[in-house]
């Protein structure tokens, strides 16, 4: 430990200019990001599970999983996010649409506006959709032109499958259709066949066209109902607004609001950053010494691997003992002998 307080003296200036330049400029960065960001957000409130949203268990087709209204829109909105082409139809309907144009890379552009929303829900009807930016202005039209684009998205698909489920309803329909005619074209044959009265077993015959005739005409005035509620239901609940209405509208903020959590990451960074390079610099300072005054510092040279041998040190003119180098270091190779002979031939 000595050593590295030692290291942590000596370098005490270069250390705390070091801590000054990183931790200074981390918070310089983090105060900048906690008075320049503004959020606007939008409360919705959702009626009702959307029964064409429903997700499935993977282990399980057949099991839907259970969702709350809120959670179900959360995740539709979160998927749309992450979609080029909505987010691209989100910018084109705000005065980003300029910034847009002239982006370089289109792709880096939209990712970073579709990482500024965020999406939360709270409880099981209540969701917000908030856009986080520099410019509180452009807060409420990111919100309000994403909630546009999300009502004509899903107007489109629930026409789409209206349709969809319209075509085939018309199908089985038809069938149904063709099956009551048929029955009834078999009743009647039979009626003009068999005049009353009637035996038992002409009786019985005639009972079962009757009643696959009744069978028919159900199965064609269910179809017909499912096609009546497949069409007008979307298209109340749509022009009702009770299926997702916004409670509270998104506005300009005055004062800075949502840069919490990116200044203190940008200050913790800083710190780690400063904290790091600060203990590399004490390691190397202690691990690899700059200089041998003595024999103090050779001596830390002593665990060394062997690599050559001094048969004699001669003592260097006008030199002090205590501070020659060779002195020190011969002192160590030979245990402190002197060498009495003369050179060696």
């Amino acid at each position: 430990m000595r050593p590295y307080l030692a290291t942590l003296r000596r370098y005490g200036w270069l250390i705390a200019a070091i801590l000054a330049l990183v931790w200074g400029a981390g918070l310089a960065s983090a105060y900048v990001d906690y008075t320049t960001t503004f959020e606007s957000d939008a409360t919705i409130w959702v009626l009702r599970a959307s029964p064409e949203l429903l997700v499935t268990s993977p282990s399980d087709p057949s099991a839907p999983i259970l969702q709350t209204a809120a959670s179900q829109q959360a995740d539709l909105l979160d998927q749309l996010l992450q979609t080029q082409s909505f987010v691209r139809d989100v910018v084109q309907k705000t005065s980003l649409s300029a910034a847009l144009a002239a982006a370089q890379d289109e792709r880096r552009f939209l990712a970073s506006v579709g990482k500024s929303f965020q999406v939360d829900t709270h409880g099981t009807n209540l969701l917000t959709v908030a856009y986080i930016s520099h410019d509180p202005k452009i807060g409420p039209e990111m919100v309000n032109a994403a909630l546009a684009v999300r009502a004509d998205r899903v107007a489109q698909a629930s026409v789409t499958f209206s349709a969809a489920a319209s075509t085939l309803y018309q199908q089985q329909l038809a069938s149904a259709q063709t099956q009551a005619l048929d029955a009834q074209k078999k009743l009647d044959d039979f009626d003009a066949e068999h005049p009353a009265p009637l035996s038992d077993i002409q009786q019985h015959s005639r009972d079962q066209l009757r009643l696959t005739l009744d069978f028919a005409q159900i199965r064609l005035g269910d179809i017909r109902g499912r096609i009546d509620q497949a069409t007008l239901a979307p298209a109340v609940l749509a022009v009702s607004g009770m299926e997702f209405q916004v409670v509270d509208q998104p506005r300009v903020e005055a004062t800075p609001r949502g840069g919490t959590k990116p200044a203190a990451m940008t200050a913790a960074i800083a710190f780690a950053a400063g904290a790091a390079l600060v203990t590399l610099l004490v390691l190397l300072g202690t691990i690899l010494p700059s200089h041998a005054t003595g024999p103090a510092d050779v001596a830390r040279l002593a665990p060394m691997k062997l690599i050559a041998s001094v048969p004699r040190v001669s003592r260097a003119q006008g030199s002090v003992g205590s501070g020659d180098v060779r002195r020190s270091l011969g002192a160590i190779a030979f245990g402190g002998r002197r060498e009495k002979s003369g050179p060696r031939g």
